[in-house]
């Protein structure tokens, strides 16, 4: 992904690009500044997936001196019900950074790969008591279309990695299976 770009907005010069996987301790410091916690191994083969696919668009903002202050990962999916779509999977500003134009950038972007794969549309979900987060997608023409419940399975132990297991591909047989 070469993506490249030199934003300044509100005093604040940034460069969007694409992230790589030398981003890791970076994209894992700020994932934990809103409870998200993972090592910079981990975030690292977790980078190097997203990359090798298609489907999905990692990016981060970088400024001079305080290096990665924000990333973004997109993911394009057809979905049976709602038809080709781009999601905003996450999106991370540093604190101490926010209300520049960081988040508003990093979207833009993001909603630019949506047009240029031809995506009917780009939904994101937002924590129920992530309130400014509300605030800064109605700001940017995004509607509030329903309020669900997310529910996780985990389908590994705690000392098991699912990357080191290979995932079907392509699609399921007549009966359902893989």
């Amino acid at each position: 992904m070469n993506i490249l770009i030199i934003v300044r907005h509100m005093n604040t010069r940034m460069t969007i690009r694409g992230a790589t996987e030398n981003d890791a301790r970076s994209i894992a410091k700020l994932a934990r500044e809103l409870g998200y916690t993972a090592t910079a191994k981990t975030m690292r083969r977790r980078i190097r997936a997203i990359l090798a696919s298609s489907a999905d668009f990692l990016i981060v903002a970088v400024d001079s001196s305080a290096g990665v202050i924000g990333w973004l990962q997109a993911h394009a999916a057809q979905v049976v019900e709602s038809g080709f779509r781009v999601e905003i999977l996450g999106l991370i500003v540093s604190t101490t950074t926010r209300r520049r134009g960081v988040g508003r950038s990093l979207v833009t972007k993001a909603e630019r790969w949506a047009k240029s794969i031809s995506a009917e549309a780009i939904v994101v979900r937002s924590k129920a008591t992530r309130e400014e987060s509300h605030a800064f997608y109605s700001a940017l023409g995004y509607a509030y279309t329903k309020t669900q419940l997310a529910y996780r399975k985990p389908l590994v132990g705690p000392n098991q990695s699912a990357a080191a297991k290979r995932r079907p591909t392509g699609q399921a047989n007549g009966s359902g299976e893989f």
